[in-house]
């Protein structure tokens, strides 16, 4: 007897809602910041709203279930936006911006369902689906090339392969059969990615949970063998640490004495052949000795400490400030300062002179 596709529907449903529930309890007793942890938990529930809003059953459903469901379902793309942001940007934190967007999908897609507008809300429903991917897609690629923790360059680029892929799929079924009614079977077959996805996902955070990926890997470690960096008169400090005291201490001159942070447009791979070292090494060097998790972040640290002291001393215009310490225009220095003060520059000299 084979089993009839109603079957392969019920056990896909149930496997890969077994698989989301281990993500959603997993996620909500992580170690994850608060914001992080929340917006990746409401994108695994909006995955379980889909296969509840997708089957028979819902249409049986009480209205305080229903609803719900239907509206996490709805907000499944702006969720998965907000949920790689909550993985790759570490200074992400729920916002007004993101509750709008939030809001602007729920209405538009209740709107749609119930027919409200017409074809044109509905577009316009599409389009803002098709702006979150979009955004989704850039939050994972953005900061590919500064991120300095390797685990997670790892991790964006599966993310953004993985996200690319069924995009692309998903163009090609919809560009196949446009004007036609989609097959069964592609509801099935979506089940199955659904299914095995989660479950992939679930085995890889039972042997390397999601904090492995996202901090500074084996920092404290690192910091230990700095700390005996020094041979004694009687040990030497083994070759591989040798070499990495060394690409420090050329790292701390460039940055300190020669000032290559001022450079505009400084870039990993810049500095990595000033320094005679390969990008990785350099990318090892700045996380695991010194601390940062962005090369940007490294840059900024040193541009703006250098634009505080200039501000409290020099009455140079703010722009010259900026343009002296590396940064292309005045827009990119304020934020950069007032994200590290919590001032403007301007605020900032005023402060100190008064």
């Amino acid at each position: 007897v084979t089993a009839t596709p109603m079957l392969w529907d019920a056990v896909l449903r149930g496997a890969a809602a077994a698989f989301l529930l281990f993500h959603l309890v997993y996620l909500l007793g992580s170690a994850l910041p608060r914001a992080s942890r929340w917006a990746l938990a409401a994108f695994v529930a909006s995955i379980l709203a889909y296969l509840l809003c997708s089957h028979a059953v819902y249409a049986n459903l009480p209205w305080w279930i229903s609803v719900p469901a239907l509206s996490l379902c709805l907000l499944s793309t702006p969720l998965l936006w907000l949920a790689m942001l909550a993985v790759f940007d570490d200074g992400f934190a729920w916002s007004a911006k993101h509750l709008a967007i939030l809001l602007a999908a729920l209405l538009g897609g209740w709107m749609a369902v119930k027919g409200v507008g017409g074809d044109a809300l509905a577009l316009g429903f599409k389009l803002l689906l098709m702006a979150c991917a979009a955004a989704t897609l850039w939050s994972v690629l953005r900061h590919w090339y500064s991120d300095l923790v390797s685990p997670r360059r790892l991790l964006r680029a599966w993310v953004a392969g993985g996200l690319g892929a069924y995009t692309l799929l998903v163009l090609s079924v919809e560009a196949f059969y446009i004007g036609q009614q989609t097959p069964a079977f592609l509801s099935t077959m979506h089940l199955a990615g659904i299914t095995l996805t989660a479950g992939v996902l679930a085995l890889v955070v039972a042997h390397h949970p999601l904090e492995q990926w996202l901090r500074a890997d084996h920092l404290a470690q690192a910091n230990t063998a700095a700390a005996v960096i020094a041979p004694s008169s009687l040990t030497r400090a083994p070759p591989a640490i040798d070499r990495k005291a060394a690409l420090q201490e050329r790292l701390l001159h460039a940055m300190g004495a020669k000032r290559v942070y001022a450079q505009e447009g400084l870039n990993v791979n810049d500095l990595a052949t000033q320094l005679d070292a390969s990008p990785a090494q350099l990318r090892q060097a700045i996380n695991q000795q010194l601390g940062y998790r962005n090369f940007n972040d490294f840059l900024h640290h040193y541009r703006i400490d250098e634009a505080a002291q200039r501000l409290l001393v020099q009455d140079l215009p703010i722009l010259t400030i900026a343009l002296d310490v590396g940064y292309a225009s005045i827009g990119p220095f304020n934020r950069a300062f007032k994200l590290r003060k919590g001032l403007t520059p301007s605020e900032f000299r005023a402060s100190t002179s008064a």
